[in-house]
């Protein structure tokens, strides 16, 4: 009981960040959720083991139906903190950069965050942060193929395609903003987010100016430890949860649910540790009926001294595993923990 007037406190201030209408641009996707909080939420900029973080991801999502045309996606980040009495401030620089398709679309961004982690109780904390930066995106025209240019007996590209694009790229601003609880002895946390607040211009053709701009859209991400060997100190099974709702374009809403855990099954004194996990990912797309199963994530992270590698492979068990022969995407990462993990802050080894 003793927090439920900071859960009240959390509750009203999510009410407040939520009361738009929800949508959201088609940013990179990662199954290693817990691995890339930071870039779906500026909140959980700082909130690692050690002062400094470097963080490495990259994902390769349909090769064995697309082949070369498959989606990449990679993220860069690297976060520290400003230790206060009881508090501390957090600073983050990110970038991301993915492409896929025939059309060659490019989007990247190169982002800075700033976040604030107020100690409300021994281990308990409130955090806020804001994000924002650029973002471009592309295409190149001559690999697109229209209606207009088949002539009856095949493709013929010198034909004109009737398209009044205005520009193949554009750079525009974005800005987003997040809020955190969490408490590191009784190794939870649970935070919202609320992306592209300033909704961005989205659009190639001429009339740019009126045309699609990108819905705001939230997310809702946390999890809960739970100790398996009756110890209190140690809390090596952890429950995992991520909630995203997105539209890049009116009446294009989707909403995606991942879930699972995460489980330590060794440890060392000197900071040696062996993960696995496995989530399970839904779907649900514009028109969908229901949410659809979409796939299942087997994942093993390993953790020696300072460094912490993750890797997983998206089962696609969606009705589209016939065609991608049950193939969905493998994901790779890299964090390095930088600086003396005896600061203002403790985290849980399977933070």
């Amino acid at each position: 009981m003793k927090h439920f007037t900071f859960f009240r406190l959390l509750l009203i201030l999510v009410g407040l960040l939520f009361i738009s209408r929800a949508g959201l641009a088609q940013d990179a996707h990662f199954s290693q959720f817990s691995r890339t909080a930071g870039y779906t939420n500026p909140a959980f900029v700082g909130l690692s083991p050690s002062p400094a973080r470097l963080s490495l991801q990259y994902r390769n999502q349909w090769p064995t139906v697309l082949g070369t045309q498959a989606y990449h996606s990679a993220l860069a980040a690297f976060d520290w903190r400003n230790c206060l009495d009881l508090s501390f401030f957090a600073f983050g620089v990110s970038a991301q950069a993915s492409r896929a398709g025939a059309s060659r679309y490019t989007d990247g961004q190169a982002l800075l965050s700033l976040a604030y982690h107020q100690q409300i109780d021994q281990g308990f904390y409130l955090a806020a942060g804001v994000r924002g930066g650029a973002w471009n995106y592309r295409i190149d025209e001559g690999q697109l193929a229209f209606e207009e240019q088949f002539d009856g007996i095949g493709f013929d590209p010198s034909l004109d395609n009737f398209e009044s694009f205005d520009k193949l790229q554009r750079t525009v601003f974005g800005l987003s903003t997040g809020l955190l609880l969490y408490d590191t002895k009784a190794a939870w946390q649970v935070g919202a987010s609320l992306l592209h607040v300033n909704q961005p211009l989205y659009s190639f053709l001429e009339d740019a100016q009126n045309g699609n701009r990108v819905g705001m859209g939230w997310s809702f991400q946390g999890q809960f430890g739970v100790s398996t060997n009756r110890s209190r100190d140690t809390k090596e099974l952890a429950f995992q949860f991520f909630y995203r709702q997105q539209a890049l374009f009116k009446n294009s809403k989707q909403r995606m649910l991942s879930a699972g855990a995460l489980w330590q099954l060794t440890e060392s004194k000197k900071g040696n540790a062996f993960f696995l996990g496995t989530y399970g990912r839904l779907g649900r797309r514009a028109g969908d009926a229901g949410f659809t199963f979409d796939s299942v994530t087997p994942y093993m992270r390993v953790d020696f001294g300072d460094w912490s590698f993750g890797l997983s492979y998206d089962v696609n068990v969606s009705p589209l595993a016939n065609v991608s022969r049950l193939g969905g995407a493998v994901e790779l990462s890299l964090q390095a923990n930088l600086g003396d993990i005896r600061d203002c802050i403790v985290c849980p080894a399977n933070w």
